[in-house]
């Protein structure tokens, strides 16, 4: 078993950037084939009145939108070897990263991580009463989870790829066994014609609008940190392959079997929903470690990037004190049921910054910097992302605008994108005004 990261916010050698997209498949695939992703896909039916085959498209879409340019955001760590957050270093400066996207993305995952270790704690409820116990309390369920999870990622890159790779054929199994209840059950409600059908069920441009925005918006949540997990890859072709066919795949997947218990019975969680379908043991066990394999997938990335974007906050906890601390956070948080209760208006919050940062990001990176970062002025206070005593202004002043033009546009409009263009273009005419000359 591979030892403890040793890497903090320092790049990483080239002679040690060796992951392939096999890996890089692993990782994000078992990070997205999680209980709230179950849940997300669950909205799109009983949220967004979407029939099945439409929430799987919108939510395919937004997620394809999103990896465009997560794809984009995440070349700085393949080509430098360096963590997100210090590639965000020049965008909006050294202190910019530090009082805006690094903090941003610790509440992004401690979010993600509460809502995962809160959706698993149903699950056991139910699952653990239709074995026969008796129910077990939600928030200390929650937070038994949270704490093994946060320990697990303070080992850090390594231990998670090597543990994903163990959970990847785990968590494809548990999906697996999850549809084959569903096909094999007598309810009249779980049959496939009927739920393909969703006759309950109106597609409406609003709603599949709406959810495609919610999807690009909730993986957008990573543009701060996604090269955390692709500055040991050892090319972007990797890169590419290994994050965009993991991402779609593991969305039409989660979605499926979300949507398909949704359209069935208008249950938001497949596992509660499972729990009623069978009485055999073994395939409850088997449902109850699905449960745990799946979340300790999605959970090791939420504090693993935390953990990175705490330590860009504060060098000097260094990158294991800074997943502790974050993971500490992640379980206190995992004691609030309303982040689960209330998860569409959760994510649409954490979108209305999201799309607006990959704007500024993606527009700076691609139109003027031309793909190419300084890497000596990441760590230099007085270099070349100095900027305005270290913030990007016309980087802060994209991503106002964007957060004001997301934020007024009605969920018709899949105002994510237009959130991401909107503050392009703001931060584009901001470096061209005359007082953005610190800003070039």
């Amino acid at each position: 078993m591979p030892g403890v990261e040793g890497y903090g916010v320092e790049a990483v050698p080239p002679e040690e950037r060796t992951v392939g997209w096999r890996d890089l498949f692993a990782i994000n695939f078992t990070f997205f084939l999680n209980p709230v992703m179950y849940v997300l896909g669950a909205l799109a039916v009983l949220e967004g009145g979407l029939p099945l085959p439409w929430a799987v498209a919108a939510t395919i879409l937004g997620q394809g939108l999103a990896y465009v340019a997560l794809s984009v955001a995440a070349q700085p760590g393949v080509d430098y070897g360096i963590p997100g957050q210090v590639a965000m270093r020049a965008t909006f400066g050294l202190i910019g990263s530090r009082v805006l996207t690094s903090p941003y993305r610790v509440i992004a995952s401690t979010y993600w991580f509460a809502a995962q270790a809160l959706t698993a704690g149903f699950g056991v409820q139910a699952i653990v009463v239709a074995m026969g116990g008796a129910e077990p309390p939600l928030v200390p369920t929650a937070i038994a989870f949270a704490i093994v999870q946060a320990g697990l990622a303070v080992l850090g890159f390594d231990v998670m790829r090597w543990l994903l790779r163990v959970v990847l054929p785990l968590s494809i199994a548990s999906a697996l066994v999850l549809v084959g209840l569903y096909l094999a059950t007598d309810d009249p409600r779980y049959d496939l014609d009927r739920v393909l059908d969703s006759p309950e069920q109106n597609l409406t441009w609003v709603g599949f609008a709406t959810f495609v925005t919610v999807m690009c918006g909730s993986s957008l949540t990573l543009v701060t940190n996604v090269a955390d997990v692709c500055r040991y890859s050892r090319s972007r072709r990797d890169m590419r392959v290994g994050l965009i066919s993991s991402a779609l795949l593991a969305t039409a997947a989660t979605t499926f079997v979300g949507g398909y218990v949704a359209a069935a019975v208008g249950e938001s969680n497949p596992f509660v929903a499972a729990s009623a379908l069978t009485s055999s043991q073994p395939v409850l066990v088997t449902l109850l470690a699905a449960i745990v394999v799946q979340t300790i997938a999605a959970n090791l990335t939420n504090v693993y990037t935390a953990g990175m974007s705490l330590v860009n906050v504060a060098p000097a906890l260094g990158r294991v004190w800074a997943t502790v601390l974050a993971g500490a956070a992640a379980v206190v948080l995992s004691g609030f049921p309303s982040f689960i209760e209330e998860a569409q208006e959760w994510i649409t919050h954490l979108g209305n910054l999201a799309a607006p940062i990959t704007g500024v990001v993606i527009a700076d990176y691609l139109l003027v910097k031309r793909s190419r970062i300084s890497l000596p002025d990441l760590y230099a206070a007085s270099g070349a992302y100095r900027f305005t005593r270290g913030i990007g202004v016309a980087a802060v002043v994209g991503v106002a605008a964007g957060t004001l033009v997301y934020s007024l546009l009605p969920d018709g409009s899949v105002k994510v994108v237009w959130g991401a263009l909107a503050a392009a273009g703001a931060y584009l005419a901001a470096r061209a005004t005359p007082r953005a000359t610190h800003d070039r």
